[in-house]
C-alpha cells in the first residue's frame, strides 16, 4: 500500500516540476522567434506565424514570408488588425440587463470577396448592411496550408461564421442567466455529491482503521506462532499448524483492507475528475472566463487527465488483483497441503503484481505528459535507456534479487512457514518477497538472505519428510536382536494413537549400514509428515533407549554421521 502511494504522489510531483519547468523545456525543443517577438508569433521555415483567438479558442494562423518585401505588412500589425475587427463584432451596448451585442447572432453572416491575388472576407447582419473586413487571405496564408487561395477563404469563413455566432449568443443577457443557472445547479450538485462522497469516506475510514487493527493484532499472534516454531521443535507440527491457520485467516483481511482502499481512492479520483470537468465546463459558458477556460484546457487539461485516469487505472488493477486473488483462494485444490501452500503464495505474488503494474503505469503517465508539454518522447526514452543501463550495470544483484524472487514464486520452492536451509541457515521462513527471504533460526535470530546469494535450498517441510535414523551398537552385542528392537519400536510408534498421523511410512529399509572395531552402525529409513521428523527422531530414542536397557544391549561408540 505504502509502495503504490508513493509511486501516485511521485507522478503527481513529477507532473507539477513538469509544468513549472514547461517554458524552458520549450525553448530546447520549438524553434521560437528572438525573446523580443510577442507570445504565439513563431518561425516554420520561410514564414512568420501569428495565432487568431476569438474569447481564448484558436481559430488560425496567419502567415508572412520571412524575406518577404519591404512593403510586406508586419505580422504583429496584421493580426492586431484582425483581432480589433472581431472585437467590433463582439462589441456590447448598454449595462446590466440592458447590455445588447452590436451584432445580431441570427442574422450574422460572414461572406467572402475576391479581390485580385486575395480574398476579403467580410462580416454582415440584418443591421449592418455596410460589410465589415475581418481578414484578408493572402497567397502566402494559401502556400503555408499548401492549399488555394478561394479554398482557404471558404474554410476561414465557416470557422469564423461559427465563432462569432457562438461567441454573440453567450454574450446576450438571457444566455448568461441561463449559464448562471446551469452552473449553480451543478455547483449544487457536486456539494452533494462531495458531502455523500466525504460520509462515506468516513465510514471507509472506520472499516479501514478496524482492518488495520485487526490485521495487526493477527501479525503480533503469527510473530509469536513463529518464534514457538522456532523454539521448541518437540511440538513443530501442531505450532506450524496453528502457524498456517493463523496466517490463512489474515489473508482475507487484508484482500479486504486492499479492496476498501482501492475504492476509496476510485471514488476521490472520480470526484476529482467531476469538478476539474465541471470547472472547465462552466468556464467555457461566460465570455469572461472562456479565454481563462481555454488557456487551462490547453495547457492543464490533459496533464491533470493523465494524473486522474493514471490514479483511477492504478486502484481499478489493485481491485482487479484483489477480485482475481480472491477467485485464485477460492478454487478447489486436490490436496488440503496444497490448497495451505497456494493460499499462502497468493498474497506475496499480488503484492509483487501490484508494485509491477504502480511501476508500469507511473513510466507511462511521466511519458505522456511530458509529450504533452513539449518534452519530445524519443529523448526521454532514449535517456531512460541510457540510465536503465547504468543503473543495470550498478546494481545486478538487485535485478537478479527479483528475477530469481519470481522463480521462487514461479516454481514453489518455498513459502512463508516451512522449515528451510538456504546455504547454512536453518529455520522457519518468516517473510518472503521479490528481493529477499528472512529466516528465523532456533536461537531466534532474523537472517536476511537476498536471493542473489541463494546457492541451495533445502526444503525439509514441503509435502513430507524423512527420519535417517542411525544407531550405534557395541560389535559384540546380537546384532540381529538389537535389529528387531529397532523395528519394534518404530512400529509400535506407527501404532499409537498418538504418533500415528506423523509416521507416513513406518520402515522404508532397515539394516547395518557401517561396520568398524568400536561399533556396528544400524540405519533406518521412516517416512514422515512435513516437520513431524524431529520429534519422531526423540521419541524413538527414548523406545529404542528403554528397549535396549531391558534387553541388555550396549551401545557402541558414536560415529559421525555420512
Amino acid at each position: 500500500m505504502d509502495t503504490r502511494r508513493l509511486g501516485i504522489a511521485t507522478l503527481v510531483a513529477t507532473l507539477f516540476l513538469c509544468i513549472a519547468r514547461s517554458a524552458a523545456f520549450a525553448q530546447l525543443t520549438v524553434p521560437n522567434p528572438a525573446p523580443s517577438t510577442p507570445p504565439g508569433i513563431r518561425q516554420e521555415g520561410i514564414y512568420v506565424t501569428a495565432p487568431v483567438f476569438l474569447d481564448g479558442a484558436l481559430l488560425f494562423r496567419i502567415a508572412v514570408l520571412l524575406n518577404g518585401s519591404p512593403n510586406q505588412l508586419p505580422i504583429q500589425v496584421r493580426r492586431e488588425y484582425v483581432e480589433t475587427a472581431l472585437g467590433e463584432v463582439l462589441a456590447t451596448t448598454g449595462s446590466g440587463a440592458e447590455t445588447k451585442t452590436l451584432f445580431d447572432p441570427h442574422t450574422l453572416r460572414v461572406h467572402v470577396k475576391r479581390e485580385g491575388n486575395v480574398s476579403l472576407l467580410e462580416v454582415v447582419d440584418a443591421k449592418h448592411t455596410d460589410p465589415l473586413p475581418l481578414v484578408t487571405v493572402t497567397p502566402t496564408d494559401a502556400a503555408y496550408y499548401q492549399t488555394t487561395v478561394d479554398a482557404l477563404a471558404a474554410q476561414w469563413q465557416s470557422q469564423l461564421q461559427a465563432a462569432l455566432i457562438r461567441s454573440l449568443e453567450i454574450r446576450q443577457p438571457a444566455a448568461e442567466r441561463h449559464a448562471l443557472e446551469l452552473v449553480l445547479r451543478a455547483a449544487g450538485i457536486l456539494v452533494v455529491v462531495s458531502v455523500v462522497v466525504w460520509r462515506l469516506m468516513i465510514v471507509l475510514r472506520r472499516r479501514i482503521e478496524r482492518l488495520e487493527a485487526e490485521i495487526e493484532s493477527r501479525d503480533r499472534a503469527i510473530e509469536a506462532q513463529q518464534s514457538r516454531v522456532v523454539r521448541d521443535q518437540g511440538r513443530t507440527e501442531k505450532a506450524r499448524r496453528r502457524f498456517l491457520a493463523l496466517e490463512l485467516r489474515a489473508i482475507e483481511p487484508s484482500q479486504r483492507l486492499t479492496f476498501y482502499v482501492a475504492s476509496a481512492e476510485i471514488v476521490l479520483w472520480l470526484l476529482a475528475l467531476a469538478w476539474f470537468l465541471a470547472t472547465m465546463w462552466a468556464f467555457s459558458l461566460f465570455p469572461q472566463t472562456t479565454s481563462l477556460g481555454q488557456r487551462l484546457a490547453h495547457s492543464a487539461f490533459a496533464v491533470v487527465t493523465t494524473v486522474i485516469v493514471a490514479g483511477l487505472v492504478n486502484r481499478v488493477l489493485d481491485v482487479i488483483i484483489v477480485r482475481i486473488a480472491r477467485a485464485w483462494r477460492l478454487a478447489p485444490f486436490r490436496h488440503s497441503e496444497d490448497r495451505a501452500r497456494e493460499l499462502l503464495r497468493i498474497p506475496t505474488i499480488a503484492r509483487a503484481l501490484s508494485g509491477f503494474k504502480t511501476f508500469v503505469i507511473v513510466f507511462v503517465a511521466v511519458l505522456s505528459v511530458l509529450g504533452q508539454i513539449g518534452v519530445p518522447i524519443g529523448s526521454v526514452v532514449t535517456i531512460g535507456g541510457l540510465a536503465a543501463v547504468a543503473l543495470s550495470l550498478a546494481a545486478q544483484n538487485f535485478i537478479r534479487d527479483f528475477f530469481n524472487g519470481f522463480l521462487v514464486l514461479l516454481e514453489d520452492q518455498y513459502v512463508v512457514g516451512d522449515y528451510v536451509t538456504i546455504n547454512a541457515y536453518s529455520g522457519v521462513v518468516e517473510k518472503l518477497t521479490l528481493r529477499m527471504v528472512q529466516v528465523r533460526d532456533i536461537e531466534g535470530n532474523l537472517i536476511t538472505i537476498p536471493h542473489s546469494a541463494v546457492t541451495h535450498v533445502v526444503n525439509q517441510s514441503r509435502n513430507w519428510s524423512r527420519v535417517n535414523y542411525r544407531l550405534p551398537v557395541d560389535p559384540n552385542a546380537d546384532i540381529h536382536k538389537a535389529i528387531d528392537l529397532v523395528r519394534a519400536a518404530i512400529d509400535s510408534l506407527a501404532r499409537d494413537e498418538h504418533w500415528s498421523k506423523a509416521v507416513l511410512e513406518p520402515i522404508e529399509w532397515i539394516g547395518i549400514d557401517e561396520l568398524s572395531r568400536d561399533s556396528v552402525v544400524l540405519r533406518a529409513s521412516i517416512k514422515t509428515a512435513p516437520l513431524r521428523q524431529f520429534e519422531l527422531r526423540r521419541q524413538l530414542n527414548e523406545r529404542v533407549r528403554r528397549a535396549f536397557a531391558e534387553a541388555n544391549i550396549p551401545f557402541g561408540a558414536p560415529t559421525p554421521a555420512q
